[in-house]
């Protein structure tokens, strides 16, 4: 893959990004007395995690993380940043949500959280080399993560 390409994606990503936020403030100032829209993507207060595996959050994350897939060194080093803020978000947005169910987690849960967080912390500090030979296992943890709230949330597998 050429520089030109990836970045190409990272803006592409970015954008996305972007755009996924600026359409989740589209709905501030609706009543919030009104009826929800009977879909499955307002299940549990997260739009998007309980839609297909394309959609929202959830699909947004599964994209990026196939999109640092076999990317050169070079470029993990340059979009660090972006990963690391992304899968923080995600972690906290999970929190938020199953916190405000009121859903209890369990062991393995714990384990792939802190798994994913000790990840992020040790990041910055690894060589190139040792970034690229982490990602395939972290990108497992993330994955699995998704699943497992996925799961906990009542949606359908990915």
């Amino acid at each position: 893959m050429c520089q030109d390409d990836i970045m190409r994606r990272m803006k592409l990503s970015a954008l996305f990004t972007l755009m996924v936020f600026a359409l989740a403030g589209c709905g501030e100032g609706e009543d919030p007395e009104a009826d929800p829209p009977d879909t499955q993507e307002s299940a549990g207060g997260m739009p998007g995690m309980e839609g297909a595996p394309g959609s929202g959050m959830m699909g947004e994350m599964m994209a990026h993380m196939e999109s640092v897939e076999g990317i050169s060194m070079d470029s993990m080093r340059v979009m660090l940043p972006l990963h690391r803020q992304r899968v923080a978000n995600m972690l906290a947005q999970m929190n938020r949500e199953m916190s405000d169910m009121n859903m209890a987690t369990d062991a393995q849960w714990d384990a792939t959280v802190d798994s994913i967080r000790a990840d992020l912390t040790t990041m910055p500090e690894m060589s190139a080399e040792e970034l690229q030979a982490l990602m395939p296992s972290h990108r497992a943890r993330v994955t699995r993560l998704l699943e497992m709230h996925r799961s906990m949330m009542g949606g359908p597998g990915m």
